[in-house]
This record gives C-alpha cells, structure tokens and sequence, in this order.
C-alpha cells in the first residue's frame, strides 16, 4: 500500500527539472509513512512512498529498478497470488515486476489483488499504467502535448502540471451525489482512470484501453469456498492484521471466516456516545463475543467530531461527502494503534443486493406497496422526514419510493443514487448544468442487469472504495477487500435476481451459505447505513460556524459557484420540522467550502 507519482516528458521535449522533488513525497507521505523516495530517467521521474505491509525490508522499497536501472516501476496495492508465479519470491513488489518486465499488460489476468502502478522501460521511452478489476486503488492523470504526469491523488498531480480550472460537470456530479465520478475530476483536463483500465504512452501517443470486464460464465465453485479462501490470501502480512467488524452481515462473515484461520484475530469497531438510533456496536460486540475475537469498541462523541472535524476537511483531496467518510477516518485512527492492515465487508452490499435502494427498486412495481405507500405517505408527512429518527426515516424513504414508481430501471438507480434532485442542483449551482452526469447511468454492459452494473461503475467504485482507501491512508491503515476478488465478483455477478433478493429478504445466498457462521440475529436486522448523525451535530455547537467559516454568505457570493440565498434556505430547513436530507446536503456544501480553500492554489481562476 503505498502513494505514487509521476511525470513523463514526450519525445522531443526538454524534460524540466521538478522543483521540489520532496514536496511531491511529502504530500504522499500520508499514503506511505515507512519510505520516500523518487528516480530520475532521461524522460521520466517516478515517485514513491511506501507503507510496508509485504517484505518490511528496504529491498522491497520502490522505485524498483532493474539492475541496469533501465526499468522502474511505482506500484500501490497488494497482489495476493504471487507466490503463484514466483514460489520463492520474498514480496509480490519483485513479482509484478518481473511479469511485467516479460509479459508487460498480458501479465494483469494473473493477478490477484488489487493494485495501481506505472512501468517505465527507458529503452523503448515507453510508460505502462493500469488499475485494479474494480478500482480499489486510485489513479488520476494528465497530459498535454509536452507531458504525461500522474499521481495517487490530486494534490501531488497538481504540483507537477500547474493551476487547472474547475470542471463545472464535475461539480454537478457532486452536488447531485455527494462525491465526484466517472472518468472527470473538479478539475479541467484531470482525469481518474477507471477500474480495468490501462493506458500506454508509446511514441507520443497515449492510448487509453480496458483490459478487464466482467465475463458471463457458469458457477463451478461454492461462494462459502471463494470467499474463504479470498479471505486467507487476504490475511497474509508481515505486519498485524485484523478486521472492521460494524456487526451487520457482511463484516461479520468476514471477521467469522477471518477467526477460523488466525486465532488471535482482532476486530474493531465504532459507534457513538448519546446517539442511540446510529449506534449499532452492540451487534458488533454480539459477533465478537460469538467468535471469540479480540475486540475494541470506539464511541464518537459531538466533542470528538468537534475536536477532528479541521483535520478531517483538511485531508479532503477531491469533494467527498458520504458523512460515513468521518467514522472511517476515525475508526482508522484508533485502529492504526493495534494493526496495520484490516480487512473489510466492502462490496456485498452492490454484489448481492443488501441496500435499502435495491428493496424499494425490487417492490416500485408490486401494486401492493404502491396502494400502502401512497396511504402511508400522507401520515407520516406529519412526524415530518429525516436521517435522525427510525420512523423519520421511514417517512423520507417512502417519499423517495413514491418518486420511483413510474421510472424504468436506469432512471431509477438514478434517483436513489443521489442525495439531490435536479430541481434542488438548479436552485443552488450558479452555472448551467450538462448531460455529462446522465451519461454516467449509460452502463455499456448488457450482460448483466443495469443495476448491478451501475452498483460496481458508481456506488462501490467512486463512493464506497474512495471512503475506504483516502480515509484509511490518512493513518497508515490498509484495507483488504475479500468480497472484491474477482472470482467472488464473478460469481455474484453471474448470479440470478432471485438467489439475492425475493420479497421476504436480501442478501439471501449469505444467509443461505453463512448462516451457520453466526447467531441469527445479524441475518434478521434491518439494514442500516453506516451514517454520522449530522443533523444533531451540526445543530449543536457547531451552528455558529456554520456561519461564520463554512458557509459565510459574503464568501459564497464572491466565489460565483453556489448560490448563497439557496445555502440560506437549507440552514433553515435544517433545524424545520422536515429537515429531510438538508443535513446531508449542507455537509456537501461544508466539504466543497473547505476544499476550495484548501486547493486553493491550484485553482486557475
């Protein structure tokens, strides 16, 4: 696990001498506390900071040369089977390297892992980058007719190609979702490789392909066997090693298959303190207890979320306002004192159909919920909508299920998906809006349904694993995800509707296959989001400085992006009798505040 950077001058041009070198590790650091480093070749300069996970030792630090120093690669991720092909190798670093220096891209079916690098072979001046099956690890770049340059994150990326202007696509696209996607970034001209992706820079051209997507094949093999023996290649390390354990089905069966291997094994979790209906580390430590694990419960309070809250906004490298994002970071925190890589239940939600939004889209068109919802819905318009109360929840989301009931299946995902509808993105962005978020739905795919498509391409890809792998890197923690696999992958994928969701449950092939793993409890609980109670939060002692500092009405105007009267009115709604989802859409609105002061100087206006 590691941060790598790079910049690739092409034929013809002068290559310029990069300022400050150290800057560009320094704002790696975070990503790679155990070693800095960068090589200079005739056209390249390759980067690199390193968390150790595999080999501790310096012969495994990188840049990885090639003894003639010809060859160098920048690698970020972990490849799980490579004892397969190197039986006596000491780290899956001097693998990759190897396959790549015989094979170069035919060498990525072998892998098992997950994974972002850069090959540069100075003979032929030719740069090889790829990313991982599902996009567990990050990858942006650049390039105009002089270079090619690329990093881990946006900030290392920006010292080595200049002040860019804002993408105003971009920023519709997190408005309506909370968090940026697709192959755009907030910023012009910046763009983030896709899952499967591969690019090759060979005689000045840069030629972008994919080289990895889900086939349609017959099952073979058991889930209860890929997953197990996913979750053992996941456990090997030279370092401690435990797992997140929230208590809801998916963790649990990866902490329960975890324990069967490693005896000591050691779960962590996090709730909060006064905050009862987010809470949920009772069923975690109902898990625990079960398998025997060593356990270690972290309670937030309002003072903690006060105390992080600066550090957190300050370690945003793109827009990002899934509020779980906060938990991660600091769930992280607190377990970088007893491990260093924890495994995690990331991806069964998308795989077999475990969210709230996968239920109501199964349900839109039974003419029996339609009849109770459209009863329903008027009462409880009463009590009034939102994330804080179990029935205001239920009040917002049956509002959202009567939205859905006339949409086809794209149009659908589209709506569930996002926090903010059109109607609310034209109230509160300045510039006009443009088709690019709605191409994001296309899906390109018809092997499978639409929705799981969409699951893997938006929700895990750019939400789900960008919470994991930025949040967690902000304290040198490595998250193994053994649902994503590709051989688990797969398999769900392959799998009929029916074996996952019916009208009496969800996730149904790991209760089936699992069950026995676990009390039966944690397959009968209503699914819950991993949320941040903001709206308490964010009424409490912290509303002065919304403001003051995050939202100041004279600052907003004079950006010329939001508008301020519409920023106004959700401040209102927030502390109403129907706050709704004004709590999630005012933390966007933090986070996109605190981001554009913090990248300020890279921000070509």
């Amino acid at each position: 696990m590691c941060g790598i950077a790079g910049i690739f001058y092409f034929n013809g041009q002068i290559k310029q001498k990069i300022d400050q070198p150290s800057k560009i590790l320094q704002l790696l650091r975070h990503r790679g506390p155990d070693n800095q480093a960068y090589t200079e070749f005739n056209v390249c300069t390759l980067f690199h900071s390193r968390l150790s996970i595999v080999d501790v030792t310096e012969a495994s630090n990188q840049p990885f040369l090639s003894p003639d120093k010809k060859n160098g690669m920048v690698f970020n991720g972990e490849i799980f089977n490579y004892k397969d092909h190197v039986p006596n190798a000491k780290s899956d670093v001097e693998v990759l390297f190897t396959l790549l220096s015989a094979e170069n891209k035919n060498c990525l079916p072998k892998l098992n892992g997950f994974f972002s690098f850069a090959f540069f072979n100075e003979l032929k001046s030719t740069l090889l980058l790829a990313r991982d099956r599902s996009g567990i690890k990050p990858l942006y770049y650049f390039y105009d007719k002089d270079k090619f340059a690329f990093a881990s994150e946006l900030k290392p990326l920006m010292e080595l190609i200049g002040k860019q202007e804002l993408d105003h696509d971009e920023i519709y696209t997190y408005f309506r979702l909370n968090y940026c996607s697709g192959n755009k970034t907030i910023f012009k001209n910046v763009h983030r490789l896709l899952p499967g992706q591969l690019i090759e820079i060979n005689n000045n051209k840069v030629d972008i392909k994919t080289w990895y997507q889900i086939p349609k094949t017959e099952n073979s093999k058991t889930l209860y066997n890929l997953l197990e023996d996913s979750v053992k290649l996941r456990l090997h390390a030279d370092v401690p090693v435990g797992t997140f354990l929230s208590g809801g089905i998916d963790s649990s069966i990866i902490s329960a298959l975890a324990k069967k291997h490693k005896p000591d094994l050691h779960t962590f979790s996090i709730g909060f303190k006064n905050e009862n209906y987010f809470d949920e580390t009772n069923y975690a430590e109902t898990v625990a207890k079960h398998i025997k694990s060593n356990h270690h419960v972290f309670k937030l309070s309002e003072n903690d979320f006060i105390d992080n809250i600066e550090a957190f906004l300050n370690c945003i490298d793109e827009p990002f306002a899934d509020s779980s994002a906060f938990n991660f970071y600091m769930l992280s925190k607190h377990t970088q004192k007893f491990v260093k890589v924890a495994l995690s239940g990331d991806g069964a939600d998308e795989l077999f159909k475990g969210y709230n939004k996968h239920k109501a889209s199964f349900l839109r068109t039974n003419s029996k919920h339609r009849i109770m919802a459209n009863i329903a819905s008027p009462l409880l318009s009463l009590t009034g909508s939102s994330r804080r109360s179990k029935l205001g929840n239920i009040s917002r989301q049956i509002k959202k299920f009567k939205n859905i009931q006339n949409l086809n299946e794209n149009e659908t995902f589209k709506f569930l998906a996002s926090i903010s509808t059109e109607k609310d993105i034209e109230h509160l962005l300045l510039n006009k809006r443009s088709n690019y978020f709605n191409g994001l739905f296309e899906t390109g795919n018809n092997n499978f349904p639409t929705e799981d498509v969409l699951d893997l391409k938006i929700v895990l890809a750019d939400d789900m694993l960008v919470k994991a792998d930025r949040f967690s890197m902000q304290h040198g923690i490595e998250i193994r995800n053994p649902f994503l696999d590709y051989r688990v992958v797969e398999f769900a994928l392959n799998l009929s509707a029916e074996q996952k969701i019916n009208k009496g449950g969800q996730k149904l092939i790991l209760k089936d296959q699992f069950g026995q793993l676990l009390p039966a409890q944690i397959f009968e609980r209503t699914k819950k989001g991993f949320e941040l109670p903001l709206q308490s939060w964010l009424s409490g002692k912290l509303n002065a400085k919304l403001n003051s500092v995050w939202l100041n009405k004279d600052k907003i105007k004079a950006e010329g992006i939001l508008n301020a009267d519409a920023v106004e009115k959700l401040q209102k709604q927030l502390s109403s009798k129907d706050p709704g989802d004004s709590a999630a859409k005012l933390w966007a609105i933090i986070i996109f505040e605190s981001w554009l002061q913090n990248f300020n100087e890279y921000i070509k206006h």
